[in-house]
């Protein structure tokens, strides 16, 4: 990827609005295809304070922010000749204001069309002691490190805005770089190893339609076509710190990531539920989808967007049982998916589906893509680049203490159970959103405890 030159800040628009129209990448394309008003495709990311959210300062913040992240305030248009495309607008996101703890409002995970809105809705919540700024967006405006780059901005903002706070410098903004979004990490060095990347390329096809995985719904009743929604949003559960504290322990013992501990215990957790369900699982298959940044160096430059692939880990119900192997087993392929961007041929395979013409048929389907997802966020504000000052457990911006963030990727049909990790320096905080139609709030919050049941079973190996 070839290197550009920062642009001022007083160029930034124009930089911008030189870049549109824009065609939408593959992963673009995807996403809007699989939004639908049952399961609207849309992320949930709430940042967390310390103190009260004053309403100038945010607003300035916003609008700062906003003009840095220019698929927020884009719709998409059909081109004759480019095909669908991001125009630029002068639309912004909608904000709802509240206090701390008021539920959202009644549209809150509507689908949002993105030919005639901008794809995202903010809703704040602020108090006198606690305050929380929810990010509803569409996914294909942008990922989780997409989001963590419109957080660290809108901070920025928020404390260059705030009287009397020293001025902090953003970060580094490239926007030429929304032109090779998607590529970076698809570049191949050597004619064999393009050679290699066309035949993991086909391989993994195979393994994908081959293996089909069980969704977590196997067992229960199939849905009316009008069944209600039973519950909105999603659940968060902290593990302690002495918790915490062990499972990294055990990380470093066992030199593995945290990551893949995580995923083992998660396997373990949704064979444990479907057979709770009644469903004699056997060798049939488990999946668990695994999203992968695919930024280049350089990339963190990049304006707020989607550059993810999916990497997809499968295992038969009767490993599961083998909780050591199984271990061992996610470790290796981790590696190597981490090592050799492995979850970049989604990307590829996504195009040739597009290019076939099949891709409605995929989605519309009744194939299982994958029977949960796992992501995971890590530690927010380590991904800043910009340099806030850290006090009282978090980042100071103004008046504010950012603490903490939980966040998750949607649910779609079938793949009816999505989980995310977040970390703070003391404690791990696991969530889940689960198939509304399918699920109460007291279901999901039953499924969430039996993966920190399985996690802390983890962890209690090293105390």
């Amino acid at each position: 990827m070839s290197q550009v030159a920062e642009v001022p800040k007083s160029d930034i628009r124009s930089s911008m609005q030189n870049l549109f129209p824009l065609p939408l990448s593959p992963v673009e394309k995807f996403m809007v295809a699989d939004g639908r008003p049952q399961y609207p495709m849309m992320c949930d990311v709430e940042a967390r304070f310390q103190g009260t959210i004053e309403r100038g300062p945010f607003e300035e913040a916003l609008q700062f922010a906003l003009e840095r992240a220019p698929l927020f305030c884009s719709v998409i248009e059909r081109d004759k000749k480019r095909g669908d495309v991001w125009m630029l607008t002068e639309k912004r996101p909608e904000v709802d204001w509240g206090v701390y703890g008021e539920p959202y409002a009644e549209r809150y995970d509507e689908l949002i069309d993105l030919r005639q809105n901008v794809g995202m809705r903010i809703y704040v919540r602020s108090g006198s002691e606690r305050s929380t700024i929810m990010f509803h967006f569409h996914h294909a405006c942008a990922d989780g490190v997409g989001i963590f780059a419109f957080i660290e901005d809108l901070l920025i903002g928020y404390n260059n805005a705030t009287p009397g706070a020293k001025p902090t410098t953003p970060r580094k903004l490239e926007p030429e770089r929304l032109k090779n979004r998607c590529n970076s990490a698809l570049e191949n060095p050597t004619i064999w190893q393009g050679l290699c990347d066309v035949g993991s390329g086909i391989a993994s096809a195979y393994r994908f339609f081959a293996e089909r995985p069980l969704p977590l719904t196997s067992g229960l009743a199939q849905l009316p076509a009008d069944a209600p929604r039973k519950q909105r949003g999603m659940i968060t559960k902290s593990l302690s710190n002495e918790t915490t504290v062990a499972l990294r322990k055990f990380s470093t013992e066992s030199k593995v990531t945290l990551n893949d501990l995580l995923i083992r215990d998660l396997f373990l957790a949704l064979h444990e539920q479907i057979q709770r369900q009644g469903y004699a699982i056997n060798r049939r298959q488990l999946r668990v989808l695994m999203p992968q940044n695919l930024r280049g160096r350089g990339d963190n430059a990049m304006p707020v967007t989607n550059d993810v692939g999916f990497a997809f880990l499968t295992r038969h119900g009767d490993f599961c049982l083998q909780s050591e192997e199984l271990r061992k087993s996610l470790a290796w392929e981790t590696s190597a998916i981490r090592s050799n961007h492995l979850s970049r041929y989604f990307i590829g395979g996504l195009e040739a589906v597009q290019k076939l013409g099949v891709l409605p048929w995929m989605l519309n389907g009744k194939i299982c893509f994958a029977t949960a997802v796992l992501t995971n966020f890590g530690n927010s504000w380590r991904r800043f680049a910009a340099k806030l000052p850290v006090a009282g457990g978090g980042l100071i911006a103004g008046n504010l203490v950012y603490d903490s963030l939980v966040g998750v990727p949607p649910v779609r049909p079938r793949t009816s159970a999505a989980f995310s990790v977040t970390t703070t320096s003391e404690q791990i905080l696991l969530t889940v959103k689960q198939d509304p139609y399918h699920y109460s709030q007291e279901e999901s919050e039953t499924l969430l405890s039996l993966f920190c049941e399985k996690v802390t079973q983890t962890a209690d190996l090293a105390r």
